[in-house]
């Protein structure tokens, strides 16, 4: 799916063999598993982060609690998918990461878009200002960034979260988003180009 998709594709089964290969290239984009045969995927995320701050990490994992996310998220993963998960959802999360990740010579300077920095902690405006974000800001940033022109939905979004969404009230959401919205139109003066989708969720049109 991956190869058909666009993507060079390399499988690896466990660490070393992920590390042994990085000896010899470099990888752009890394979909990652948890629960593998020498070392677990957590671990691993925080040293690719460590080796490369600009390598971009997508978790794909049956493991799904909230706790977990954030551990992945922490470690350094860009996006946190947890199984089971429709494959154009990885396909479309890859592509978008891999627009900021892997450097483009044609592309537009970044400079005139807004975008997240390299970790994923900070909203950097067109105009150059760097807005901080705290967890949940970033953990919904990140979602809504990986699938940038697509509308996510408000289920997703608090999936994201929460480990359990029927629990999460909605209207949480929306004061998060409302907030941050706000916090980039004072710090910026620049409005963020986020909308909401009437019975959808939320886009991020950047």
């Amino acid at each position: 799916m991956l190869s058909h998709s666009g993507f060079s594709v390399v499988g690896m089964d466990r660490a070393l063999e992920l590390y042994r290969s990085m000896t010899l290239r470099s990888f752009d984009l890394v979909l990652l598993d948890v629960g593998l045969p020498d070392e677990d995927g957590f671990s691993i995320a925080a040293h690719l982060r460590r080796l490369s701050p600009r390598v971009g990490i997508v978790m794909l994992t049956g493991y799904d609690s909230a706790q977990d996310r954030m551990r992945g998220l922490r470690a350094g993963a860009d996006a946190y998918l947890p199984k089971p998960v429709d494959m154009d959802e990885v396909v479309t999360t890859l592509h978008n990461l891999a627009r900021w990740v892997i450097p483009d010579a044609a592309a537009v300077p970044t400079s005139t878009h807004w975008r997240l920095d390299e970790r994923g902690w900070c909203i950097l405006t067109p105009g150059g200002v760097e807005i901080e974000l705290n967890l949940a800001e970033r953990q919904v940033m990140a979602m809504l960034a990986a699938a940038a022109g697509i509308p996510v939905q408000r289920e997703t979004l608090i999936a994201s979260l929460v480990k359990n969404a029927y629990d999460f009230d909605p209207h949480r959401l929306e004061m998060l988003v409302h907030r941050l919205r706000k916090k980039c139109q004072q710090a910026a003066e620049e409005e963020l180009p986020l909308r909401a989708v009437r019975g959808i969720g939320y886009v991020l049109n950047w």
